[in-house]
């Protein structure tokens, strides 16, 4: 894409990379869901405030950004948080899930920091419980995208990287049952990005648009990747490989596949891996325990980088809370050594580029 003003771009030489708005080439490795509302609860609220004065602006300018930029992040990646941690279904019963909003705008581009925004055009994420499928060839559709836009758009931003759509879109039939007519879905997709990415540019011309966060196990339908393909700078992809033999590369098969089809650079916008811990012991199913998160971090970003469209990952998550299980510092928040210490040396030496 092209810019009337500063702003972030990518490019296609020997691989893919963003440009940032002075032309120096980045790779965004980030955090995802960096909240502060992690530290409000009743384990760790006295931290907050001892800490921090029980101020979020506080936080982000002595906690949060000092923090994660020695640690080699360069990003403030998608925000929102989960929030409830129940599932699908309780009992047989389907429940609501939420998110979070997010932190707010003006604060993350008072961070300094290249940081992304979400416009949650729809409702139809694979963990919604109550998702809605509405069509978005109606004119519904178009006056909600435009008021998402010139609600949250930031034209002048130099540091804004870009803006996402749906957190893991379920463009299949969802777990509820919900979903587009299948025969329609080609027609309906074409819409909703070419709607959604019209708004973004009547009120943003200038940055990139980085699409829904596809997840792998959820899927994304060819007749999808086609149509979100002429409308949308990046795709954005979510990768959470376990351990054993062959996961990791599985996984970016399949995202080798969706690039090409696409012919878009791609953003690994939420990636990471679990262990048990101490509030959360029995988080399995991933790795035993932080050296060896750490280890596999090593092999992902590796992995990533050797990729040509590869354009940067975004880590998840920040700190662990009762519900996500997981993150880089404990519920109690201090850093898990022993992820953090190879985390760091891993970032300091993928994140170097030359021109």
């Amino acid at each position: 894409m092209t810019s009337t003003l500063p702003a972030f771009t990518v490019e296609h030489g020997d691989g893919w990379r963003f440009r940032t708005p002075g032309g120096e080439p980045f790779r965004s490795i980030g955090v995802v869901h960096a909240d502060d509302t992690n530290l409000r609860y009743p384990h760790n609220i006295d931290i907050y405030r001892a800490r921090y004065g029980g101020s979020r602006r506080r936080w982000l300018r002595e906690g949060l950004i000092p923090e994660m930029t020695s640690w080699g992040f360069n990003t403030v990646g998608w925000t929102s948080e989960y929030v409830s941690g129940s599932g699908l279904a309780t009992e047989g019963r389907v429940v609501d899930l939420g998110h979070s909003e997010g932190l707010p705008p003006d604060e993350l581009a008072d961070t300094g920091l290249p940081y992304t925004l979400s416009l949650r055009v729809a409702e139809i994420e694979h963990w919604n419980g109550v998702p809605a499928y509405r069509d978005p060839r109606e004119p519904a559709f178009a006056q909600w995208c435009d008021h998402l836009a010139r609600t949250l758009c930031r034209p002048d931003d130099p540091n804004l990287l870009g803006y996402f759509l749906v957190d893991v879109p379920c463009w299949g039939r969802h777990p509820t049952g919900a979903g587009h007519p299948g025969g329609e879905l080609a027609a309906i997709a074409e819409a909703y990005y070419r709607v959604a990415s019209e708004a973004i540019r009547r009120h943003d011309p200038n940055h990139l648009i980085l699409g829904d966060r596809y997840g792998i196990r959820v899927g994304a339908p060819e007749p999808v990747l086609d149509a979100m393909a002429p409308y949308i700078d990046v795709l954005s992809v979510q990768v959470f490989p376990g351990p054993g033999p062959g996961r990791l590369e599985a996984a970016l098969d399949v995202v080798d596949r969706w690039h090409e089809r696409t012919g878009r650079p791609v953003l690994i916008a939420d990636t990471g891996n679990w262990c048990p811990t101490v509030m959360s012991p029995g988080r399995t199913g991933s790795f035993r325990n932080q050296r060896e998160r750490g280890l596999a971090y090593v092999a992902f970003g590796e992995a990533f980088a050797e990729r040509p469209w590869c354009l940067g990952w975004h880590w998840c998550s920040w700190l662990e809370n009762p519900h996500r299980g997981f993150g880089l510092k404990d519920p109690w928040d201090e850093p898990y050594r022993d992820l953090t210490d190879v985390v760091t040396a891993t970032n300091l030496r993928l994140g170097r580029l030359t021109a």
